[in-house]
C-alpha cells in the first residue's frame, strides 16, 4: 500500500517549516501569499488528507461524533443515522458509525473503540436496559446522548426518545375501537426500553377496556423481519388465533405480513396488523402498513444537534426530549366483521 503523505513531507517538498504548513492548512495569517500558494499546490498534487486523530490529540477534539446502533440492516436505523448525519454535515462534523448486532459485548467494544479514536461525543442508539457500556461512558466520555433507547437508569443523562407507552396505547386502543378483542402482541427484544414501554402500553389499553391479558397471545420476537415471519406462521396456524396483532416494530409486522401472504390470508379481512416506527418501507404500495410514527429522522437530528451544541458551548445542562407518537392509518387494519 502506498505510504500516506504527511505534513512533514509537505514541508520538505515546499521548502518551508512544518509550522508554516500548519498555518496554511488552518488558513492562519502571517504567511506570504507566494508561500501559501506553493504549499497548497503540493497539498493538491498529492491529495493530502489531514490526520484528524493526530490533530485531535493536540486539539483534544477531532470534530467527529461516534454513533452506535443495534442493527444497521433495519431501516429504522438508516433513517435515524441520516438525521444525525445531516446535522453533523451542517456543523462540519464527521461521523463514525458502529453496529452492535444487538450484543452487549459489542456495545462495550465499540464504546472503547470510539474513546480510543478520541471522538468529541457519542450518540448511543443501541443500549440494553442493563449495559456495562454505560459505566464506561460515564467514566471516560464527557459528552454523550441516548436516542431511541434508554438504559434502566436514565434520569441523569441526555436523551431523545418517543413516548413508546403512549404510542402502543394508541395503537391497541385503535384496534379495540375496530371491534377487536383477541389482540396479540409480537414483542421486540425484551431487555430494551422500547419493548418494555410498548408492552406496558399494550397491557394498559387492554385493561382500560376491560379486556384480560391472555399469555397465549404474547409472542417473543427480536424486532427482526425473520422473527415476524416465523411467529406469523405460528400464529396463523393457531386453533383460536387472534383477530389482530400489534407488532413492536414495523420490520416484524412486515415479516408477519409475509407469512400471511404465503399462507393465503387476506389482509385486513382475515387478520389486522399494526406496526410501530413508520419506516419508509411501511408506506410502499404493496404493504400500506398501519403503524405508529415515532419521527425517526427528527430523533436523530435532535440528538445530533443537542450533542454538538453541548460540545461547542461546553455546557452540562441536561436535555431530555420525549416526542409525541402519531397513529398512521393505512390498509392493514379493518373493523372486525
Amino acid at each position: 500500500m502506498k505510504k500516506r503523505i504527511t505534513i512533514d513531507d509537505i514541508a520538505k517538498l515546499s521548502g518551508v517549516s512544518k509550522s508554516t504548513v500548519s498555518r496554511v492548512l488552518n488558513n492562519s495569517p502571517g504567511v506570504k501569499e507566494e508561500t501559501r500558494k506553493k504549499v497548497l499546490e503540493i497539498v493538491k498534487k498529492y491529495d493530502y488528507i489531514p490526520n484528524i486523530i493526530a490533530s485531535g490529540l493536540v486539539k483534544k477534539r477531532i470534530n467527529a461524533l461516534g454513533v452506535i446502533v443495534s442493527d444497521i440492516t433495519n431501516p429504522y436505523y438508516s433513517v435515524l443515522v441520516k438525521g444525525i448525519e445531516d446535522i453533523c454535515r451542517a456543523y462540519g462534523y464527521g461521523l463514525l458509525l458502529c453496529n452492535t448486532d444487538g450484543r452487549v459485548i459489542e456495545e462495550v467494544k465499540h464504546v472503547k473503540l470510539l474513546i480510543q479514536k478520541n471522538v468529541d461525543g457519542i450518540i448511543f442508539a443501541s443500549s440494553k436496559l442493563e449495559s456495562p457500556a454505560l459505566n464506561i461512558m460515564k467514566n471516560n466520555v464527557e459528552y454523550f446522548i441516548f436516542v431511541g433507547r434508554l438504559p434502566s437508569v436514565y434520569e441523569d443523562y441526555d436523551y431523545v426518545v418517543v413516548d413508546n407507552f403512549l404510542g402502543a396505547y394508541m395503537a391497541v386502543n385503535y384496534l379495540i375501537s375496530l371491534g377487536h378483542r383477541k389482540i396479540a402482541y409480537l414483542s421486540g427484544t425484551w431487555n430494551t426500553w422500547p419493548n418494555v414501554k410498548r408492552f406496558e402500553g399494550y397491557k394498559k389499553a387492554l385493561e382500560d377496556n376491560g379486556l384480560e391479558i391472555d399469555n397465549k397471545y404474547i409472542f417473543n420476537g427480536d424486532f427482526s423481519l425473520e422473527a415476524g415471519y416465523n411467529i406469523g406462521l405460528k400464529v396463523l396456524n393457531m386453533q383460536d388465533r387472534p383477530t389482530a396483532i400489534f407488532c413492536a416494530n414495523d420490520m416484524s409486522a412486515i415479516g408477519f405480513l409475509e407469512a400471511c401472504w404465503e399462507l393465503g390470508f387476506r389482509i385486513p379481512e382475515d387478520i389486522s396488523i399494526m406496526g410501530f416506527d413508520d419506516i419508509p418501507l411501511s408506506s410502499f404500495r404493496s404493504i400500506q402498513l398501519t403503524t405508529v410514527s415515532q419521527s425517526i429522522y427528527d430523533q436523530g437530528a435532535f440528538a445530533g444537534k443537542i450533542l454538538i451544541e453541548k460540545i461547542q458551548k461546553k455546557h452540562k445542562d441536561k436535555t431530555q426530549i420525549i416526542l409525541p407518537p402519531k397513529l398512521v392509518i393505512r390498509k392493514t387494519c379493518a373493523p372486525l366483521l
